[in-house]
């Protein structure tokens, strides 16, 4: 019988935050809940608190948020927000109680004494997901009269709740979160959006399920070139920042929100590469098509000629990657962007030669192995002495038995 897929991860969700907080490690802790950061910041209790603020009224319940300011903010002066995703919580408490929790309390005061405003909220454990968008609409239709910068929003998640967060914070749309950070995550999917900056802290003593999510999801992160930072805290347990009163979880907190305010100190925003890497260049040309991927090129080459990407010995090498794997046709479309690129290189006619040779078409292959000759035979070819042997054997020899292979 098909299930409600959102029922079902919901429950998955719930089932590992129950898992965690029944743990010997983690629910043996005195009052859990009222913990707060092992890491203190002078100005931190002289945050300014703006309670009870409702941002959603579902059927008779108010949902409400607080607003940490720093101490030294001024009315109508615009900052960026940091909002902690509290979407999971505890099945058995209400909503209201959420923001109470002392990580809940005490992060929020650690944010606004960094200069940036922090904003804990209340969460319905049967629809998180609902809550967290409606909260975000709320926060930037409301921006102005709350004195925040609507385009430059960070996302703090942990736990259990990390699985509400990361589809929320991958959406194409959502340009306007600027940095979001898991701590020991159920981490689900895959990065989508290459041009978010992530903070994940994974814990080395952690249940073992929930750190084989982080791993997958960072593997994935890592071969996409997605802006990915891993802290790998070996010695650390679920909940450290509340449990593990240590220089080294000090230093991990100091660590995020000194991410954080990098990430949303512009005012506005910047990608942080202009140019797509190699292997984003690859995932665009196999996914979205040699048209889409030579619209890149030709945009990235006009603001950043000089990238590493448009070198013709990175085409040459990914092209020959592509070859590697089977997949021909695309190989055929990169070595053609580099011809275009570099019109007077034999090197380059060679490799197109080679990949038509692959794919069966004799013709070109051919075609593209004269080329390549013609060039070399140039007396300011510039081609170094031995790659010069290589191309003129490897052209030569193509042409004979093609050539040949017609009579």
């Amino acid at each position: 019988m098909k299930q409600n897929t959102r029922f079902v991860c919901l429950s998955t969700a719930i089932a590992l935050l129950i898992t965690i907080l029944t743990c010997p490690t983690f629910a043996q802790q005195p009052d859990i809940l009222k913990r707060a950061t092992v890491y203190r910041l002078p100005d931190m209790e002289r945050a300014i608190v703006k309670s009870d603020v409702t941002f959603k009224t579902a059927g008779t319940e108010a949902l409400k948020m607080d607003l940490y300011y720093p101490a030294a903010h001024k009315s109508g002066s615009k900052r960026p927000a940091v909002i902690f995703l509290n979407g999971v919580g505890n099945p058995a408490a209400p909503a209201s109680k959420l923001r109470e929790w002392g990580q809940y309390t005490s992060w929020p005061r650690l944010v606004a004494a960094s200069g940036i405003i922090a904003i804990s909220h209340d969460s319905r454990p049967s629809d998180p997901a609902s809550d967290a968008a409606d909260l975000l609409a709320y926060v930037r239709s409301n921006a102005s009269s709350l004195d925040i910068d609507e385009g430059r929003i960070g996302i703090w998640s942990c736990s259990a709740n990390v699985r509400v967060a990361v589809p929320l914070v991958m959406q194409q749309d959502r340009g306007y979160i600027r940095a979001a950070v898991f701590y020991y995550g159920v981490m689900p999917g895959e990065p989508t959006r290459l041009d978010l900056p992530m903070l994940v802290v994974r814990a080395g003593h952690d249940v073992p399920g929930i750190n084989k999510g982080i791993d997958a999801f960072a593997a994935k992160a890592l071969a996409a070139d997605a802006q990915l930072t891993l802290v790998n805290y070996v010695d650390a347990q679920h909940g450290f920042d509340l449990l593990d009163d240590n220089d080294q979880s000090r230093e991990v907190i100091r660590q995020t929100l000194d991410f954080m305010k990098f990430h949303l100190s512009k005012s506005t925003y910047e990608a942080v590469r202009r140019t797509p890497t190699p292997a984003q260049f690859l995932d665009t040309l196999t996914k979205q098509g040699a048209q889409r991927a030579l619209q890149v090129y030709a945009e990235g080459r006009k603001s950043t000629p000089d990238d590493v990407l448009f070198r013709e010995n990175t085409i040459n090498a990914m092209g020959y990657e592509l070859l590697q794997d089977g997949k021909t046709k695309d190989a055929i479309e990169l070595f053609k962007i580099n011809v275009a690129s570099y019109p007077e290189s034999a090197n380059v006619y060679d490799s197109l030669s080679e990949a038509y040779e692959a794919d069966g078409n004799k013709e070109l292959a051919i075609q593209n192995a004269e080329k390549a000759l013609q060039l070399l035979a140039k007396e300011n070819s510039g081609v170094p002495e031995q790659l010069k042997d290589a191309i003129r054997e490897g052209s030569g020899n193509r042409i004979k038995k093609l050539k040949g292979g017609d009579r």
